[in-house]
């Protein structure tokens, strides 16, 4: 029987000695150093976890726990539940409820809110206009301010829908916390702005109880009482309550704020007085025009605007020939004989 010889197993060779032995090819040697593998291991480290991106091509955000889906979402809630209590969606609000560190992306983050609102909730934000200085203290803090803000940095919700869809069948009060309620609300805030609106813009306190005398709602009213009412009114920015001591006693005037000129504004106080004086003949809308001071309005717009001739409208050319005195007084004398006459 022949001998059978068992033959030794090879042994292993490690990547050390793969790499320092002479007669291994070139193309196995490992010829980093120590740095270039370390470095080589962060970009394995970093391809392996890319960061990830959302967003449009306007803007990208990095996805780090605040994107821009998520940024967005936070706008439109907070916007919907600002409107829910009738507070104004602030800019320091979604600075801070918003958008955090990202105070960068207002731009972005407000825009893609607005076209969320639009085709979701046929609603959008839109700014509040500036409240007026009108007592003596507030045009002297406006001077001595360095930069006055020209924006109220506030908006609330309105709806975007055509004026023929705008009717009550389609936008009823809001259930919460009752439909007769918040028509009862709505009702009164109109009425209350309408007399503020169709007495100059500004209407006195005592003024003000005289004619809620007249509708038996001096004391109380079907929502709480009166006084409580108007200062819920000032505090949702409906009305705006003017103390002015400058002249040694106290002076209470109301005005229209700014939520109260958007959503009723001149087009809900006229609507309002056209149902309550359906017979008012044709002299209705001229002395509605005259209250409402839109006829003044429509001077000053049309003064700017261009005539027929191309020529922008302005004050009558003199035409040439005489002198404006001589002319005057041709006038008078004229203006003298006709007298005599």
């Amino acid at each position: 029987m022949p001998l059978v010889r068992k033959r030794r197993a090879e042994p292993e060779i490690t990547s050390d000695q793969e790499a320092s032995s002479p007669d291994s090819p070139p193309a196995q040697r490992n010829t980093q150093t120590p740095r270039q593998r370390r470095r080589a291991n962060s970009d394995d480290d970093d391809e392996e976890e890319e960061p990830t991106y959302v967003g449009d091509e306007d803007g990208v955000t990095q996805g780090d726990g605040t994107s821009m889906d998520q940024m967005v979402k936070k706008l439109v809630r907070l916007a919907l539940a600002s409107e829910y209590s009738r507070q104004p969606i602030r800019r320091a609000d979604i600075g801070t409820k918003v958008l955090g560190a990202n105070s960068r992306q207002f731009k972005i983050v407000f825009n893609a809110a607005q076209l969320q609102l639009r085709a979701v909730f046929g609603m959008e934000m839109t700014e509040l206009p500036m409240r007026e200085k009108v007592t003596i203290s507030q045009r002297r803090a406006a001077q001595k301010s360095d930069k006055p803000p020209s924006t109220s940095k506030s908006w609330i919700l309105t709806t975007t829908l055509p004026p023929a869809y705008r009717l009550p069948t389609i936008l009823a009060p809001s259930k919460i916390p009752t439909t007769s309620l918040e028509s009862t609300l709505t009702g009164i805030s109109t009425f209350i702005i309408a007399l503020i609106s169709l007495s100059g813009g500004s209407l006195a306190e005592a003024k003000l109880e005289r004619y809620l005398r007249r509708v038996n709602a001096d004391q109380y009213t079907p929502l709480d009482k009166t006084d409580r009412l108007l200062a819920r009114l000032v505090k949702e920015r409906y009305i705006v309550r003017i103390a002015d001591a400058s002249g040694g006693e106290e002076v209470v005037e109301y005005m229209v704020g700014p939520r109260g000129k958007l959503e009723v504004g001149d087009e809900g106080v006229g609507g309002l007085v056209r149902q309550v004086y359906r017979d008012g003949g044709e002299d209705l809308e001229g002395r509605l025009e005259r209250s409402l001071g839109l006829g003044e309005a429509r001077k000053k717009k049309g003064a700017g605007e261009v005539n027929g001739s191309g020529e922008e409208a302005g004050p009558a050319k003199r035409t040439p020939g005489r002198p404006r005195r001589e002319a005057e007084s041709d006038d008078e004398g004229e203006e003298e004989e006709s007298d005599d006459e």
